[in-house]
């Protein structure tokens, strides 16, 4: 039977919009943000905390006044996030808890409580820097890194924290210990920014740690903790050792940029 030049048409579309629609199925569906923040105006004010802009908060012994928004040397845009190292409090009960290890540190938290229903990859990543001098290979004297923590039976668990140090390393740990025991380590350069990224697959129970993109390791969440699966937040740390003679505080800064909380395309 022929067919008229309009059934032809007709047909072709129908096929074409056939061949689309299998195309867009097949494809995986879009990330799906759970909190972004470029820390650009109106939502946050120049110069002023961190911690109440945004739903932004911090435990009032961890430093809370450190973090503040800046027009400081953003990563993009016009504004970003500066923690100075002199401004980070001593806590003698850091101290204490680390053996010396830590002296002050801040930690700046952005609570999502996301349920993951034990099936999606979250992932957490943020543009950080450290400006300073470089210390020796294995002095983690001043670090800034970001980090997820989510429930578990002991009521919260890290599922990863990435680190810059000012020894020019990236360290990846579990984020569960008062002192963290590095899982891996690729270098990096001291006052240049560097996207750290967490991938948290709470299916596998695995995070995979990335430095500009490329993969330091994937390693299992905490074993000695027991996951439910709900995403509580996403965070930006801060850490200084002791003051020494060689070594203060209060000759580096840590920047952070583009902060980020999503799932994973298809999930």
């Amino acid at each position: 039977m022929k067919t008229s030049f309009n059934q032809r048409c007709a047909l072709r579309s129908l096929l074409v919009a056939s061949a689309i629609g299998l195309v867009g199925a097949l494809q995986p569906a879009a990330a799906q943000p759970i909190y972004t923040a470029d820390f650009e105006p109106a939502t946050f004010l120049d110069g002023a905390g961190l911690v109440g802009q945004d739903d932004w908060i911090a435990p009032p012994p961890l430093s809370p006044n450190a973090a503040v928004v800046s027009g400081d040397f953003p990563r993009q845009g016009r504004q970003t996030v500066h923690v100075l190292g002199a401004d980070l409090e001593h806590q003698d009960f850091i101290n204490e808890l680390t053996a010396g290890y830590y002296d002050a540190v801040g930690s700046y938290r952005r609570p999502v409580n996301h349920d993951t229903a034990g099936t999606q990859t979250i992932r957490i990543s943020a543009h950080v820097r450290i400006d300073g001098p470089q210390t020796a290979a294995g002095n983690n004297f001043f670090s800034a890194s970001i980090g997820g923590r989510a429930t578990s039976l002991d009521v919260s668990a890290g599922v990863g924290e990435l680190a810059i140090s000012s020894d020019g390393h990236a360290y990846a740990y579990t984020g569960n210990e008062n002192v963290p025991t590095f899982l891996g380590s690729l270098p990096v350069t001291l006052g240049d920014w560097h996207e750290l990224a967490i991938e948290a697959d709470f299916a596998a129970e695995t995070s995979s740690f990335y430095v500009d993109g490329v993969l330091l390791g994937t390693f299992p969440f905490d074993p000695a903790e027991t996951y439910t699966g709900i995403l509580l937040r996403g965070a930006m740390l801060a850490y200084a050792a002791p003051d020494t003679a060689a070594n203060k505080k209060a000759d580096y800064a840590a920047s952070y940029d583009k902060f980020s909380i999503k799932v994973l395309d298809g999930e």
